[in-house]
């Protein structure tokens, strides 16, 4: 009993360490996130779990009649430590591409060879603790201390929890009759689920109605698939590689300007209900934002945002979700469609939206996985659970997102129902999209995130203007989350900034600016993306060796072929030379207000990657 209480108290000293230097890694690698790391949640759950090793180390110990207290603290530090080491470096260092070839597998080995001598050398030297009895030889002592110092940090934790990002003071003068502006982003929401956009499964009338008292754009797409530089070019006018906030680790920079700011300093009160992480305020995106209230779900084991960055959070979440859930609860994904109108309401009745017009942001979840049955039952469908699910589940989770769409138009209708109670449907500026789309395994894979085909960028766009607006307009013109920004500046009579790289759509009926492409880009999960796209053509570049297996280039000739099955790129040598050339003049365009000196250059891996391919520089 000594040798496996000497175990577990190795153990539970290891892995509290571990996550305590994790906690405060990733805590100093985060800028505008909580005020003190989390230690607390770090060294209580790693330490659970380095005890439960270590009680494996102490049965180990018998065995081999050595010192168990060494050998789990050598054990749990280097096996825990090597594990989470990797994890941090290869996504937040190598931006989730991880190194292949010989020299990276020799470098993993010779780490690993590294933090196994040194395991020893630790074990050997504690070997005969367990006769000495120390103080932390005992798992009672170590227990207390581990207790101690992780419900005390938390306690201090909430005492300084950090303070709401600095509100943005309202200045200047609005202009005459500036409407109220109404921003709402749907995430995963592709345009083709919608009945105004031709999609017979399910009826969407609310979202429709909206279209038929406004502007809706048959040809908008995203310029990335994935949330957090979605919503950022939304915000921004601004291209991925301009903004900046392209991978899991980045923020949206301080010197990008969002719509935010600059209707801030033209005397609108600005708010904001974020409802994914990707865009809580830790992220930077509060830019701007007199008030910016992040509708934080239920995460899971009593973890709070901070923490649920670190590996073992992310570890136990999948093995909980893929192995033992059999309810699913929205809340700890998310907040459903119901609870941000109920937020939305209350705000509206409150003292912020009498001080003058008012640019509101929401964002609506609904359909993101996990898909849910409604009403909610706790039955839903969630990537974190089926990463690759069986192809016959199609249909299924296709029609579960199809009810989530459903839902989500129903409390669409009740807000528009409550504005128009209020009186300010009438005179509001209200504009609905979504940050990407949502594949279905049109192309053999899931979710979204991973390629550029139309299913993960095309997304809705629908502007309902202020009184006297154009109504039941449809355009055909090609247009992008870039002009958002500029789009809703202009029209409530701001000048958009010159760096934003949109286009000004009109609200009446004056025809929309032509565009002959667009573009998008992604780095995201190891697959690095540029796609260029025309009315009739479609040109997909990706990373050599990429995760989702997608091949160098594809070409597609979309009048023929709309749903993207037949790459051309090998039968069509005019067509690709000339979607190339598209390709690259879009590619330095997307850098042109990049800050650290990428204003007027390629970044050296784009670069060589498009030579390779036959690009000219």
């Amino acid at each position: 009993m000594r040798k496996l209480g000497a175990g577990i108290a190795g153990g539970l000293l290891a892995g509290a360490l571990v996550g305590a230097v994790e906690a405060l890694v990733a805590w100093l690698s985060r800028a505008g996130g909580a005020a003190l790391p989390p230690i607390g949640w770090a060294v209580l759950v790693y330490g659970l779990v380095g005890a439960a090793a270590g009680l494996g180390a102490g049965v180990v110990a018998l065995v081999l009649r050595t010192g168990a207290f060494g050998l789990a603290l050598a054990s749990v530090t280097g096996g825990l430590g090597f594990v989470v080491g990797r994890f941090r470096i290869i996504r937040d260092v190598f931006l989730e591409q991880a190194p292949h070839g010989l020299l990276p597998t020799f470098v993993q080995l010779g780490a690993l060879v590294g933090v196994l001598a040194l395991a020893i050398a630790v074990w050997r030297a504690l070997r005969d603790a367990d006769e000495r009895r120390g103080l932390l030889t005992r798992p009672g002592v170590v227990a207390t201390l581990v207790l101690v110092v992780g419900l005390g940090w938390m306690l201090l934790a909430r005492a300084v929890s950090s303070p709401p990002p600095a509100a943005t003071t309202v200045t200047g003068t609005p202009p005459a009759n500036a409407p109220h502006v109404l921003l709402i982003v749907i995430d995963t929401l592709r345009a083709d689920h919608l009945s105004s956009y031709g999609y017979g499964a399910i009826e969407t009338p609310h979202m429709d109605a909206l279209a038929a008292d406004g502007t809706r754009y048959a040809h908008m797409f995203a310029q990335a698939s994935w949330t957090r530089p979605s919503i950022a070019t939304i915000l921004t006018g601004l291209y991925p590689s301009s903004h900046g906030a392209m991978h899991k680790a980045d923020l949206l920079p301080e010197r990008v300007e969002t719509v935010a700011e600059v209707l801030a300093r033209s005397g609108y009160h600005t708010a904001g209900f974020p409802n994914n992480i990707n865009v809580s305020p830790a992220f930077g995106f509060a830019q701007g934002f007199a008030e910016y209230h992040y509708l934080a779900p239920d995460l899971f084991f009593y973890a709070d945002e901070a923490a649920a960055e670190l590996t073992l959070y992310s570890g136990l979440r999948l093995v909980r979700e893929r192995f033992f859930a059999r309810y699913v609860n929205v809340h700890f994904y998310y907040r459903p469609a119901e609870y941000v109108v109920e937020r939305t309401r209350a705000w509206l009745d409150g003292p912020s939206a009498k001080r003058g017009p008012f640019f509101l942001y929401l964002h609506f979840m609904d359909p993101h996985d996990p898909y849910m049955v409604h009403p909610f039952n706790g039955v839903g469908y969630a990537r974190v659970a089926m990463p690759n699910p069986k192809a016959e589940l199609a249909d299924t989770l296709l029609k579960t997102y199809d009810g989530e769409i459903a839902y989500l138009d129903e409390h669409i209708g009740a807000l528009v129902a409550d504005l128009k109670r209020r009186g300010l449907y009438d005179d509001m500026l209200i504009v609905v999209t979504a940050d990407h789309g949502e594949e279905f395994h049109e192309h053999g894979g899931w979710w979204h995130g991973t390629t550029l085909y139309d299913e993960q960028i095309g997304v809705p766009l629908i502007v309902k203007p202020p009184r006297g607006g154009a109504r039941g307009r449809v355009v055909d013109e090609l247009v992008t989350s870039l002009d958002v920004a500029p789009t809703i500046l202009r029209s409530v009579g701001v000048p958009p900034p010159v760096a934003m790289q949109g286009h000004v759509l009109p609200l009446d009926t004056a025809p929309a600016p032509a565009r002959d492409s667009v573009y998008a880009e992604e780095d995201f999960e190891g697959n690095v993306l540029q796609a260029v796209r025309t009315r009739t053509w479609k040109l997909i570049s990706a990373n050599a060796g990429n995760p989702r297996g997608l091949a160098p280039e594809e070409l597609y000739d979309l009048a023929r072929d709309s749903a993207e099955t037949k790459n051309l790129a090998a039968e069509r040598p005019t067509e690709r030379e000339e979607m190339r050339a598209a390709l690259g003049r879009a590619t330095i365009k997307a850098k042109e207000h990049a800050g650290s000196g990428a204003q007027t250059d390629v970044d050296s891996a784009t670069k060589e990657r498009l030579k390779a391919l036959g690009y000219a520089e």
